[in-house]
């Protein structure tokens, strides 16, 4: 991701760009098409030569080829700057795609843990419930129990009581 902000934060005119040169050497052209063209050697006065004429179209023809290399190199760099918005745009594409996937499976995988914990919750109450049956079907065995021991033992002081009076009539 850092490579693509470098290459979205870098200046259009890179420092090895021939862009600053060309410049330079436009200027000199200029410079140059400026002195040729107030050059006066004519015979007749104030006219400019024949040879004068000539540096001047010479002059201007290096400006109109150093126009053409500097519109060269700003196509270059027109074509470079395109090239790098495809390529972001088709990361940015990239990056919101894979944003999308990542939000929609932890929405997914969110929506699972959800249902699990809920179904954890119905069955801790299913458990709840078993146990309250089992506590409930345990206090009816020990009741149970309770008045089995106390029927026993009825039954034994009974026993008991019925061997003393049968003893005392004998």
């Amino acid at each position: 991701m850092l490579p693509v902000l470098a290459a979205a934060q870098a200046p259009a005119v890179t420092p090895d760009s021939p862009l600053p040169r060309l410049l330079a050497e436009r200027k000199i052209l200029t410079d140059h098409y400026r002195e040729a063209s107030a050059q006066r050697h004519s015979l007749f006065g104030n006219k400019p030569s024949k040879k004068d004429l000539q540096e001047v179209v010479d002059a201007l023809q290096g400006i109109v080829d150093k126009d053409q290399q500097i519109v060269n190199v700003l196509n270059e760099t027109a074509q470079k700057a395109t090239s790098t918005s495809a390529r972001l745009t088709a990361t940015t594409t990239k990056l919101e795609s894979t944003s999308r996937d990542d939000r929609n499976l932890t929405a997914q995988r969110l929506l699972e843990l959800e249902n699990e914990a809920q179904n954890l919750r119905q069955r801790e109450k299913q458990q709840l419930a078993k146990q309250r049956d089992l506590e409930a079907e345990v206090a009816e065995a020990k009741q149970g129990r309770f008045v089995r021991d106390a029927l026993i033992a009825a039954l034994a002081v009974a026993c008991v009581g019925l061997l003393l009076v049968r003893r005392r009539r004998n």
